[in-house]
């Protein structure tokens, strides 16, 4: 499949969603697998995925290998110009809510966001993912898997809202959710992200079954 027609993909997503959620609202567990489906052939072709944590690195991201460029960063005053950026190399952008400032976590907030070229949401927080399913964004849900509780924790959350894709921080630790996240949502993308230091350490999560890793280090970005 060309690049063109993945980097579509989410503009298609944004066409038909709404229209089909007032036509069927009685098809959710349809929809999510949709929307699964169509973020998994990004992540397929984004093995690492270029976090921005400073507007210097923006450009580099933009112009590596791979379909998303996350943004760990952003105000009213600059996020449209960086999605612009991105989108302008047929990429998609996708800002973590929880990391920007003068955005308050709520739907007008990511209402602001997908009129200024965003095209996904990633939180801890269920409030913004909940709206950027809403508006037709890709919602992916943050999590810290810290111990055994936190990863129990994770997976009950799924029950309540079920994300296009799960990253879970610190990266290592994204393995040990793969076996019970298989019995429940075997479809469901699994990112890994925090704590990478070399392409090896990439390598070898994505040889455990993990969809995509995000790295801040420009270095890794190839």
């Amino acid at each position: 499949m060309s690049s063109s027609t993945h980097c579509g993909t989410p503009r298609l997503r944004h066409n038909c969603t709404g229209a089909q959620r007032h036509l069927d609202s009685g098809s959710l567990a349809h929809r999510l697998r949709e929307d699964v489906r169509q973020l998994t052939p990004l992540l397929e072709q984004t093995r690492i995925i270029p976090a921005v944590r400073s507007p210097e690195f923006l450009l580099a991201s933009a112009h590596c290998p791979g379909k998303i460029v996350y943004l760990l960063l952003g105000s009213p005053e600059n996020i449209e110009e960086m999605a612009r950026t991105v989108l302008q190399t047929g990429k998609v952008p996708i800002v973590n809510i929880d990391l920007t400032t003068g955005l308050a976590r709520d739907h007008a907030a990511i209402a602001y966001l997908a009129h200024r070229g965003v095209e996904g949401i990633i939180s801890t927080h269920p409030e913004p993912l909940r709206a950027a399913r809403d508006l037709g964004l890709f919602a992916i849900k943050r999590t810290f898997l810290l111990d055994s509780a936190a990863l129990d924790s994770a997976l009950r959350s799924l029950d309540q809202f079920t994300p296009d894709a799960l990253e879970v921080l610190p990266a290592m630790a994204a393995p040990h959710i793969l076996p019970k996240l298989h019995q429940s949502c075997p479809r469901l993308p699994i990112i890994a992200g925090g704590l990478i230091k070399t392409l090896r350490e990439v390598e070898d999560l994505i040889g455990t079954g993990i969809h995509s890793v995000s790295v801040s280090d420009s270095r890794l970005w190839v």
